[in-house]
């Protein structure tokens, strides 16, 4: 059986659905403030199910940060969009709607968490740890962080084509600069043969935007994508199908930009990868 807040999480859902149809304000007008943290509390008690611990009971300090964190960073995609012009909003209310984006990172990471209690991709993992060249890895890691800079900047300056370049620019800038400083790292994962890690970090930047994408098709206030089919003229809900890969990419930045933002509020050494 799932906690209490799962049926209450259940119920949120429910309730998003239905105001889908009937379109009832003020709900309608902010629906990711009800069917979110819905979904936030189905997958958090799930993981407790099968866990004995998560995020909300275990960690609350934790995801009360992920919460404070997400606005920022999502801000920094819609910057690119002023560039890019990739989406536009439908019925939004800027002053309203921006507190939609509190749940951008703790709908990532409840997925992740989800996804790692499952242990999925493990048996990729390999059985032993990559010999370490000291100098020589700290070199590769600063050039990588390097390059992952520059893919920063390349979005505002391609106009439309960056929106090729703005869902990987800041996982490549975050992993190496994780790595070198000792915060949890995707890289560091790989390197001690755990490949599964950036499997489930991507695999949960996927799912979620699956029910980003579906619930948006459904709402009163949604983003409507401005860039054609490019590769597969297919659409599921509203976005290109090729869209969803930078999903993958999405996920990882999640995780990463948490990562190194966390180490200035706790020292501890537990991570997403712990808990």
């Amino acid at each position: 059986m799932l906690k209490w807040y799962g049926f209450l999480g259940l119920l949120l859902i429910l309730l998003g659905e239905l105001n889908f149809y009937f379109v009832i304000q003020p709900f309608a007008i902010s629906y990711m403030m009800i069917v979110w943290p819905g979904y936030l509390l189905v997958v958090d008690s799930i993981v407790y199910k099968l866990k004995g611990k998560s995020l909300l009971t275990s960690y609350p300090k934790e995801f009360l940060l992920m919460i404070v964190l997400s606005m920022p960073f999502w801000l920094m995609y819609e910057f690119y969009n002023l560039f890019t012009f990739s989406w536009h909003y439908v019925n939004a209310i800027w002053y309203i709607n921006i507190f939609d984006f509190v749940v951008v990172i703790p709908a990532v990471l409840e997925t992740f968490t989800l996804i790692h209690a499952l242990d999925m991709g493990k048996r990729l993992d390999a059985k032993r740890i990559l010999p370490s060249r000291g100098a020589a890895d700290k070199a590769m890691l600063k050039m990588l962080a390097f390059f992952g800079f520059i893919i920063t900047v390349l979005p505002v300056l391609m106009g439309p084509y960056g929106v090729l370049l703005m869902w990987t620019g800041i996982c490549l800038l975050f992993d190496p600069v994780n790595y070198l400083t000792g915060r949890a790292s995707l890289l560091r994962e790989a390197s001690r043969g755990v490949r599964s890690t950036i499997i489930q970090a991507s695999i949960a930047g996927l799912v979620t935007g699956f029910f980003w994408e579906f619930w948006n098709y459904q709402a009163y206030t949604q983003w409507v994508y401005t860039l054609p089919s490019i590769i597969i003229p297919i659409r599921l809900f509203a976005m290109p199908l090729e869209g969803y890969i930078g999903y993958l990419p999405f996920g990882m930045a999640c995780f990463l930009f948490y990562a190194y933002c966390r180490k200035f509020w706790f020292k501890k050494k537990n991570d997403l990868l712990a808990m």
